[in-house]
């Protein structure tokens, strides 16, 4: 057995008072007997040691007892076997105290030497230690831990989630690339070549952030499983565990600090290859092809962020989202009902039917100013349809926007932001609209009624981008995958068209739809195809009837139905809009016009509405071009 200061091993005679000393004074050497006990010390007093022991504020209200009471011998406490743990300043202590106002956990040394802890009232660990592992702390404790590793595996499924978003990045740009290189001579490999390794640059930077953030993730995830391990290995010994404890808070608050410091950190930059519409005119454009621009980091944005422990979520919150999910299904049922009572196709055509636009011209009217000072970029309007005769709902992609416009008065008269890039919109039944949004991979409904309100969201597994409605159905188009499919207003699939029966792609970058009824019979869909230069005829089961094509219409866009065997077709590529009469085939222009995206066509006031797109002209992409019929 270790010697205990102030106490030295028993002789065969005397009293066992002639082998106790003054514990203090043994330290240095002395041998002076006692003449008190502290009783909460647990040592033997000279009087002067107990003279001071009883003026020092830090233990004069101990008990000391005086020769007559004091015992004749002492031996350590048995629990001074389970304190292990040894202190850093004093390696011959071991660590017995905890002073709460500085947090600090000391030995019998640190307590007398350092004066910042002489006011405080440092307590003992095994008077504290007795019901630590029943106590609130160390319940929130584990708790903690619990949290941290849910919170670093669900950052670690986000990275893996990034890492897939990267590679199928990189494979989408390199295949645009390719179909663009196709299309134009072979003096361009040059560019091509270029901007391919600029892609792979990017794809590795991205990779090698993710990788970093993945190998940060793992490092911590490693340290909080040994800090369980830890916590579990001393939950026999209370004392033991009260101190593992409480340097465990310290370690997990640094964990925490270190994946909020990689949260902030991390935001994955995400690239995209955009085509210059310059090159089909200028081979010898410096920037010919395109370039390879870096867009915003969905996956970050979407990356929902952990709760933290000590963190709890509004009740009002939560009942705000569950009367939202209990509103759904019953916003969806009045919205088929509504659609009962509706035979055939979509109101797109409503305000344009009856029509008969083979030998029209038109002339140029003022433009409508549609830029907003809340719109962060120039105008994508990639969609345009009329509302009322006297009214047109846009898309504007570039600005996450839907924009209500006054065509009587010209002027724009509302906008409602939406939760990502809309494409394209179709009118429903019940004064509702459906609006796809590629990006999320997810169609909107939105409320036309007043002013324009956002309603139910569906699911759908790709890039949706055309959308019209027919018979309780929405028909959508798809560019990742390329396809048709048809599905319920609840974003069930009844059938999908990618392929013919050879497995060639029936579609190319089929960006817009529409659905018309052909001299009132059957409805049939129209999907046009940009990379091919073809309008394609489907029925409603999705079966090819016929393909159009003609030299004037290059990059066909947009598509709106002219009563039922008139269709006007925006071709960007050719700078036009054309006529397709369907019954014959025959394809007329009927406007020149630079960089067309989508068209509009009202008959009772006999306008004719058009938005372009071209790169970086604001003067040509805030704008809404009307022309009336002559």
């Amino acid at each position: 057995m270790d010697a205990v200061p102030g106490r030295i091993a028993p002789e065969a005679t005397g009293s066992s008072h002639d082998h106790i000393y003054c514990q203090p004074c043994a330290e240095d050497g002395k041998r002076i007997l006692p003449d008190a006990f502290c009783t909460v010390c647990k040592e033997f007093l000279c009087s002067t040691c107990a003279r001071v022991h009883r003026n020092m504020k830090l233990t004069k209200s101990h008990v000391l007892q005086d020769k007559s009471s004091m015992p004749s011998s002492f031996h350590a406490e048995s629990e001074d076997e389970t304190f292990t743990e040894i202190c850093q300043f004093h390696a011959n202590e071991f660590i017995k105290y905890y002073c709460p106002n500085h947090e600090a956990l000391l030995c019998g040394e640190s307590v007398v030497d350092y004066e910042k802890h002489r006011s405080c009232k440092v307590k003992k660990i095994s008077q504290l230690a007795k019901h630590y592992k029943e106590g609130a702390e160390y319940k929130s404790l584990k708790t903690g831990i619990v949290q941290m590793v849910s919170d670093i595996e669900n950052y670690l499924s986000f990275i893996q989630a990034s890492m897939k978003s990267v590679e199928e990045e990189s494979l989408t740009n390199i295949n645009e690339l390719r179909k663009f290189k196709h299309e134009i001579i072979q003096l361009l490999d040059k560019r091509e070549n270029e901007l391919l390794e600029e892609i792979d640059r990017k794809k590795r930077e991205s990779e090698t952030l993710l990788n970093e953030m993945k190998a940060n993730c793992l490092d911590m995830k490693t340290a909080t499983e040994k800090l369980k391990a830890e916590l579990q290995a001393k939950e026999l010994n209370n004392n033991q565990l009260f101190v593992s404890g409480t340097r465990a808070i310290k370690e997990l608050v640094g964990l925490q600090s270190s994946l909020d410091d990689i949260r902030r950190r991390g935001k994955v930059p995400h690239s995209k290859f955009s085509r210059d519409p310059a090159t089909g005119q200028l081979l010898y454009s410096n920037t010919a092809i395109g370039r390879v621009d870096q867009v915003a980091s969905d996956l970050a944005d979407q990356q929902k962020q952990p709760q933290r422990p000590g963190e709890s979520t509004s009740a009002v919150g939560q009942q705000g989202r569950q009367q939202q999910k209990e509103q759904q299904p019953r916003q969806l049922e009045t919205m088929q009902q509504q659609q009962k009572h509706m035979q055939g196709v979509s109101q797109k055509a409503h305000f344009s039917s009856r029509a008969d636009l083979s030998q029209a011209k038109f002339s140029r009217q003022p433009d409508i100013s549609v830029k907003t000072s809340g719109d962060s970029r120039v105008c994508l309007l990639t969609n345009m349809t009329l509302l009322t005769r006297n009214s047109l709902i846009l898309v504007d992609y570039n600005n996450c926007s839907l924009k209500l416009v006054d065509t009587k008065n010209n002027k724009l008269v509302s906008q409602v932001k939406l939760p990502g890039q809309p494409w394209d919109l179709c009118l429903l039944p019940g004064d509702m609209a459906a609006v796809t949004l590629p990006s999320k991979r997810k169609i909107l409904f939105v409320s036309t009624q007043g002013n324009v309100t956002l309603q139910d969201v569906v699911k759908v597994d790709g890039e949706c981008r055309g959308i019209d409605f027919c018979d309780d159905n929405l028909i959508v188009s798809f560019t990742n995958p390329p396809k048709v499919v048809l599905m319920n207003m609840k974003g069930k699939v009844k059938k999908s068209a990618d392929k013919d029966s050879s497995g060639k792609l029936l579609y190319s970058c089929p960006f817009y739809l529409t659905v018309t009824r052909e001299s009132q019979t059957h409805p049939v869909i129209f999907v046009s195809n940009r990379f091919t230069n073809t309008i394609t005829k489907l029925s409603i089961s999705l079966e090819v009837l016929q393909s159009y094509q003609d030299p004037t219409l290059e990059y066909p866009r947009d598509l709106a139905a002219i009563g039922d065997n008139q269709l006007l077709v925006c071709g960007e590529g050719s700078n036009n809009i054309l006529l397709l009469e369907t019954l014959t085939g025959k394809i007329t222009q009927l406007l020149g016009i630079e960089a067309p995206y989508s068209v509009a066509y009202c008959s009772p006031r006999k306008m004719l509405f058009v938005t372009c797109y071209a790169y970086d002209r604001p003067d040509l992409d805030n704008f809404v071009k009307v022309f009336n019929l002559v």
